[in-house]
């Protein structure tokens, strides 16, 4: 009986990863419950298989198998692409360093989320984000008394910003204007530029700030309910990106001007969902992230799930994500340059 253990332990790690390939490859809804997981979890478990059959029994295809699976992690894994950047320039507190001797644009998003928070320590939290002195500042679940606070905080002597039910975009610069938006799924502003030789009427850029419906924590892959809700909840996050995007279209001269669009997209890097802004915008810290990209949970960081996306005309040079204590997400930080 022990001679077949080493066998079903090489077909079922070889199974996982047929099943794990074809999955992350194709995006299927109906595997949006199994694609939900960083493909390094199911790697782990198939290397553990395989790496089992090895050392015990030596069985054939084993050592294959623990090498395919280790490929697997460092090739397809979305967290190994910015660990490859560790050494290299990212932001730091402060004005943002020029890049290069050009100027930068320093953007932040955080999920706030710490809604029962003290006016007190709303200002202590708020002060790491200060810290980063931010030209544009994303928050979703923010309550409007809680915005006031921190634009007071971050922007002392000058700024803007604009609150929509629970998110909220700042600038230290001036709100242009916000399109109307019935969805509670994105919040959209126009910021205005200070004046230049070029641009004597200051120049503008478009901002998108989602928060798209909260993903389905639901883990019991054993029901065929789970499956559907997953398959389900992916549907309708991939039609509020669709709305949002067409929104943006309509409403300014996209692609013609900077756009910034960042946010909670509650969805993990390798979602389909995220194809639908990969052909219009780059994804900051996928270019030039350095360290530990997952921002969700603060405190073991097990997705990625926030980002900060711009279209050609802003073009990222360094990233980090910064812990905020009060908040269960990391804060992404964002550093670009802004084209001609």
């Amino acid at each position: 009986m022990r001679h077949w253990i080493p066998r079903l332990l090489v077909i079922a790690s070889l199974v996982l990863h047929v099943v794990t390939a074809a999955s992350y490859i194709r995006q299927p809804d109906l595997m949006a419950a199994f694609t939900v997981y960083p493909i390094w979890m199911w790697s782990l478990i198939g290397l553990f298989l395989s790496a089992t059959a090895f050392l015990f029994w030596r069985a054939q295809l084993s050592l294959m198998l623990v090498t395919l699976w280790l490929l697997t992690i460092l090739t397809a894994s979305d967290e190994s692409h910015a660990l490859v950047n560790i050494g290299k320039e990212t932001p730091q507190p402060g004005i943002a360093e020029p890049f290069q001797s050009q100027e930068t644009i320093r953007v932040c998003t955080i999920n706030w989320g710490a809604v029962n928070l003290g006016s007190d320590e709303v200002h202590e939290q708020a002060q790491i984000i200060a810290d980063y002195q931010p030209d544009i500042l994303f928050m979703q679940e923010i309550p409007e008394w809680q915005a006031q606070i921190i634009a007071d905080l971050v922007y002392p002597i000058r700024g803007d910003f604009r609150a929509n039910k629970r998110s909220a975009i700042f600038t230290k610069w001036q709100i242009h204007d916000s399109t109307p938006n019935p969805m509670q799924h994105s919040h959209h502003s126009t910021l205005r530029l200070p004046e230049s030789r070029q641009h004597p009427d200051g120049r503008l850029i478009d901002c998108v700030n989602f928060h798209l419906k909260s993903a389905i924590t639901d883990m019991r892959l054993w029901e065929l309910s789970c499956w559907k809700n997953h398959a389900a909840n992916r549907k309708l996050q991939r039609k509020q990106v669709i709305w949002s995007l067409e929104l943006l279209q309509n409403s300014t001269p996209f692609p013609d001007r900077p756009v910034v669009a960042a946010g909670d997209l509650n969805a993990p890097a390798s979602d389909p969902l995220h194809d639908l802004l990969r052909g219009h915008f780059t994804d900051s810290f996928s270019e030039v992230g350095v360290g530990w990209a997952n921002t969700w949970h603060r405190r073991i960081p097990f997705q990625r799930i926030d980002y900060i996306y711009t279209n050609s005309l802003l073009r990222p040079v360094r990233s980090r994500n910064v812990a905020i204590p009060a908040s269960d997400h990391l804060m992404v930080v964002s550093d670009f340059v802004l084209m001609p």
